[in-house]
């Protein structure tokens, strides 16, 4: 059934909605929860609505959509708030023993991390004697180049469901790292990480004891309590008669399976998302999921409007997607999708010129580069370990312990992420009466020193700092580490840092998700290319994120190329009404 924003559903009935980029999802999830709110007998004070987002920034769109007026009435978080909130915390009690969790040590739950002592516990307590050379237990513990690629690996682990069974697992194509100094990679074997893919239970146990939580755990005791707790799912049911779940697409298994039980009697579930802007599968989420979520056929529905872009886009949109063919309601004037092809600097400056020097938001497929567009840095050769590599090349612990957190805090604040800045560097200042105004007093000092070494090398930042701290930081003698601090540019460590909820006009794709913006720079590669050429949405992730990139914008499109083959320009040409433009 073909549907708006602003139908009006049967309130007592679960649903299915796809639609494709801004078709008016918000709005619709918005508009339908309150006319449940209006309507509905089944909501009193102790009953809620429960509205599940992805990501915390669309909690808080959802929650001013919904004016202070209603929002009592509902509650809008992540998934992993939810169930923090809903399952986690208040039955806690009931996890088996066998998982040793010290609860009274519970503070929240966090991104995922690796602890150093705690990794090397885990290998140094479990009986791995099946590992083998290159990878047996000391070489692992006593060689940094084995242990860093281990702690690749760990950083990777997802909960994975499948057949009524839970674990975690981590991707073996991480388990690697490279040698600063040669290039040399680093590589655990599949044999031996398959052997310590057995004892990963072991190794979560010992954050456990240590009452530190990640968000992947909180999948993994949601499933397990739900599993053997049933009467869990009665209190929620019982609390929140209403389920809708936004960006549907981004589910995981685990996350499937949870909401699937939660369906299964008296509770009304709705979900929304749009397969093509599934773009999550690093985190587990899995397109067939939102494909396969069973809802009567008169409970399917679609919207195929786009308020969001002119014809010109729309149109160029529907040419790479073949299952949604979207109708444009944007009045706006229409201006041809334009490919620049030249440096990416270049290209960024002709695209402001021709929109009159209008704001422009360039949009990447990873940090380094948004990073590098953001300092006007040029060339593809950035490497995007470098601040890695420096933590491994310098071996004075508390040089590298104040410079590399400094920089961190640095790039966070010029960025105005002031919070996520101090916190970087408090744990510097331990040990004083009042950490956070030692950390903010020292920040404050570098940052009025910023112009001195930004354009300099990695050694005016050493500098700076030095003349601002009062803790006097280890000097250099010649060799290697000397070399390294004066020749390498601090803005080629500072486009390392990731900037998190970045507001600048040059973000990655990720992080521009669910968000739109007038005019838009795609920076391309060879997936974007592909895309053009052969789309292939529904098997090709890269594709997906590309497709995502260019649905932002409303007025102007914009893709650049370092370089454009004459066989790909016109194959492009062929395909699509767009205007090539070759920058000298």
């Amino acid at each position: 059934m073909i549907i708006n924003a602003q139908t009006k559903l049967d309130i007592n009935q679960g649903f299915k909605v796809e639609a494709g980029p801004g078709a008016g999802k918000t709005e619709f999830l918005v508009n339908h929860i309150k006319h449940v709110i209006q309507i509905s007998e089944k909501l009193n004070r102790t009953r809620k609505i429960a509205c599940i987002t992805y990501t915390n920034t669309a909690v808080e769109t959802v929650l001013k959509r919904l004016g202070k007026s209603v929002s009592n009435r509902v509650d809008v978080s992540t998934i992993h708030s939810f169930l923090y909130k809903n399952v986690v915390k208040p039955y806690c009690y009931f996890l088996p023993k066998e998982y040793e969790v010290n609860i009274q040590k519970f503070k929240g739950h966090n991104d995922p991390i690796v602890i150093n002592a705690y990794m090397r516990k885990w290998l140094e307590n479990t009986d791995l004697k099946g590992l083998k050379n290159p990878n047996t237990k000391n070489q692992i513990l006593r060689m940094p180049d084995q242990s860093k690629a281990l702690q690749n690996w760990l950083l990777s682990m997802k909960t994975f469901y499948e057949s009524n069974n839970i674990e975690f697992h981590c991707d073996h194509n991480k388990a690697k790292t490279t040698d600063p100094n040669s290039e040399n990679i680093t590589r655990i074997r599949n044999s031996n990480l398959n052997i310590l893919q057995e004892e990963l239970l072991n190794y979560k146990k010992i954050y456990w004891k240590n009452g530190h939580i990640d968000h992947e755990d909180i999948l993994f005791f949601s499933y397990i309590l739900i599993k053997k707790y049933p009467f869990i799912l009665t209190i929620l049911r019982a609390k929140y008669p209403y389920f809708f779940i936004d960006e549907f697409q981004d589910t995981s298994q685990v996350q499937a399976f949870i909401i699937d039980e939660i369906k299964k009697e008296k509770c009304i579930v709705g979900v929304i998302g749009d397969k093509a802007q599934s773009i999550y599968g690093f985190q587990g989420a899995q397109v067939s999921l939102f494909e396969n979520f069973k809802v009567d056929q008169l409970n399917s529905h679609t919207i195929l409007e786009n308020h969001r872009s002119t014809y010109q886009i729309v149109t160029f949109l529907n040419n790479i997607r073949k299952d949604i063919n979207q109708k444009h309601c944007n009045e706006e004037e229409n201006i041809p999708v334009s490919i620049l092809v030249g440096e990416r600097n270049k290209v960024f400056l002709e695209a402001t010129s021709i929109c009159n020097n209008e704001l422009i938001t360039s949009l990447s497929r990873d940090n380094i580069i948004s990073n590098a567009m953001k300092n006007s840095i040029e060339g593809n050769n950035l490497d995007k370990k470098l601040l890695e590599k420096f933590k491994e090349i310098d071996s004075s612990k508390q040089r590298k312990n104040f410079i590399f957190p400094l920089i961190q805090a640095v790039e966070l604040a010029v960025n105005t992420k002031y919070k996520e800045a101090l916190k970087k560097i408090e744990w510097l200042y331990r040990e004083n009466e009042n950490p956070k105004k030692h950390a903010l007093y020292t920040l404050s000092n570098i940052i009025n020193n910023y112009s001195q070494f930004k354009q300099g090398a990695l050694m005016d930042f050493y500098n700076a700092l030095s003349d601002v701290l009062d803790v006097k930081l280890p000097g250099f003698r010649k060799g290697k580490i000397k070399d390294f601090y004066e020749n390498t540019m601090y803005h080629d460590l500072a486009i390392c840092v990731n900037i998190v909820d970045d507001i600048s006009s040059h973000i990655t794709i990720h992080k521009a998700k669910g968000d739109e913006f007038e005019n838009v720079l795609i920076i391309g590669n060879k997936d974007t290319v592909n895309l053009l050429k052969q789309p292939d949405l529904e098997n090709n992730e890269e594709q997906r994120i590309f497709y995502v990139a260019m649905s932002r914008a409303e007025k102007r499109l914009f893709i650049h190329f370092d370089h454009l083959s004459d066989i790909d320009e016109k194959s492009i040409k062929k395909l699509h009404d767009v205007d090539i433009m070759r920058l000298q």
